[in-house]
């Protein structure tokens, strides 16, 4: 959150209502209300002039989503004998996949044997390019949306971009030929 911004709207509302109140008590509303307008415009020259370009406002210069779900959309984290999986409780999986889900009598302390009711793919912070494919193929083939993997239809995953500085082992000794914004 951009305190420096929040500051900013408070500060103008207050100068802003102090000066054309004080304007208006004294009789003088015309003076008021051009203070009010040139105040108006003053003040979203400077709040786009300085808080504008900044990320948190109105813009996000990072991957999205911030954070990979580690099951597919709707899909609860259920740990199956020391192994990651996911299953369907709500029934999300409607378009014939391969996934089924859990009836409404199947009871997590005791869960059911049937293998096609888990889901036997999660997500791992780091995992490589290769591995978000296989998950992207496994989700489609499910009938299954992965919120920065696929949308059901085509893999969206876009690995983060990474930018090597000039002291990185792997950074090569040609510079840049222009900045790098990441």
């Amino acid at each position: 959150m951009d305190y420096y911004f929040i500051a900013y709207i408070f500060l103008c509302i207050v100068i802003g209502f102090t000066v054309s109140m004080r304007l208006f008590q004294s009789n003088r509303s015309v003076a008021g209300l051009i203070t009010v307008i040139m105040f108006i415009f003053i003040f979203i020259f400077y709040g786009r002039r300085w808080f504008y370009n900044n990320s948190v406002v109105g813009q996000y210069a990072g991957n999205w989503p911030p954070i990979i779900n580690t099951c597919p959309d709707y899909l609860l984290y259920f740990k199956r004998n020391g192994k990651d999986t996911c299953v369907d409780l709500l029934g999300v999986n409607r378009s014939g996949g391969l996934l089924r889900p859990w009836a409404k009598d199947d009871n997590p302390t005791n869960p059911p044997a049937d293998d096609a009711k888990y889901f036997n793919y999660t997500y791992k912070a780091g995992m490589n390019p290769k591995d978000i494919q296989v998950l992207c193929d496994v989700a489609m083939q499910s009938g299954l949306t992965w919120e920065g993997i696929t949308n059901g239809e085509h893999c969206t995953y876009n690995p983060p971009s990474v930018v090597l500085g000039p002291d990185s082992p792997t950074a090569s000794s040609c510079p840049p030929s222009a900045p790098i914004y990441t």
